[in-house]
């Protein structure tokens, strides 16, 4: 049972160096084209300081923290049971190539479901500059699925890889998120529809490339014999790797600093030869402005802003992530 006393307590703030060489590595791995994110002199010719970090990358910034276990230890959560349900970005402004970047995570929720058999962790961090301008606010919901049962094979193997941290989603969770975005179903909505972006079968050699480019090396997305004894038939795509395609969707669309916010829900597992296609659809009417800042630029309730609703599936229209994005 998760400690409900630990609400709202915060975790180590730590700094992270934004390195050039990392954020092109990131953009190789997600098959971007846009020079802006692979070429300094482009990214100076669209009116940067130096390459942009893409909207997903702050999660993979913030697993560079130098105590990646604490948030388990601190609830005595087994992180071989936890899920990434949901991770929601919003952008309060662009950031750089060779900034250095603050996070100060913090616990902001706990709570139960189905008896206790899942639980609910809402880590939220804002990202702010080494003077302390606000950059960007992260949610990570993850879900400990008190429910698995874990074999023999599953411990020595974890045994045999300790250290991964790293939340994975689950192809059979059925999970009900409180904090599940509300568009979920693109053929259920009126609006345009935004050029789908079609990636080539996820193969080992994807995953190997993102996990150096992201940092996200759990072993149960590069190691065979770990996923299989884990009791995964062979391993798997990252969720944040799917996320990332529908980011550079967006950034295909937009320019990147006019996307406000980013949510997306982990749906299902993305597998070993998935064709990841994002789609995204504009709703008709802009957000109703509403407030005293309504209209006022940066804030959500502009009227001059719009929702995106947004879907990665593989070749057999299997859902894998949902979510909404906001821009303008």
């Amino acid at each position: 049972m998760l400690d409900k006393s630990l609400e709202g307590s915060a975790l180590s703030p730590f700094s992270v160096p934004v390195d050039p060489a990392l954020l092109q590595a990131f953009a190789r791995a997600t098959g971007q084209t846009e020079p802006q994110y692979l070429d300094v002199a482009a990214a100076r010719a669209y009116g940067h300081p130096d390459l942009p970090i893409p909207p997903t990358f702050y999660f993979c910034l913030e697993m560079d923290a130098p105590q990646p276990m604490e948030l388990y230890e601190r609830l005595g959560v087994d992180y071989a049971r936890v899920l990434h349900g949901e991770q929601h970005f919003q952008y309060h402004r662009m950031a750089f190539a060779g900034e250095r970047l603050r996070f100060l995570p913090r616990i902001t929720a706990l709570y139960a479901r189905k008896g206790g058999a899942l639980e609910f962790i809402v880590r939220d961090t804002r990202v702010e500059t080494a003077g302390g301008e606000c950059v960007a606010d992260l949610r990570s919901v993850l879900v400990v699925n008190n429910a698995l049962v874990e074999g023999r094979s599953a411990q020595a193997s974890r045994a045999a890889h300790p250290g991964f941290p790293q939340a994975m989603a689950s192809s059979t969770s059925g999970l009900d998120l409180r904090l599940a975005t509300e568009h979920d179903d693109l053929a259920d909505m009126s609006g345009t529809r935004l050029p789908a972006l079609v990636m080539p079968p996820i193969t080992r050699e994807t995953l190997v490339r993102y996990a150096a480019a992201s940092g996200d090396d759990n072993p149960l997305h590069i190691d065979p014999a770990y996923a299989r004894q884990a009791g995964h038939p062979d391993v798997f795509a990252h969720g944040m790797l799917s996320a990332a395609y529908l980011a550079r969707m967006l950034t295909d669309w937009v320019d990147q600093v006019a996307i406000r916010r980013l949510q997306l829900r982990f749906v299902a597992i993305t597998r070993l030869g998935d064709a990841v296609r994002g789609q995204a659809q504009v709703l008709e009417a802009p957000m109703q402005a509403a407030g005293p800042r309504a209209g006022v630029p940066g804030d959500d309730n502009s009227a001059a802003h719009r929702t995106l609703s947004l879907q990665a599936h593989n070749q057999a229209h299997q859902v894998k992530v949902t979510g909404t994005a906001v821009v303008g």
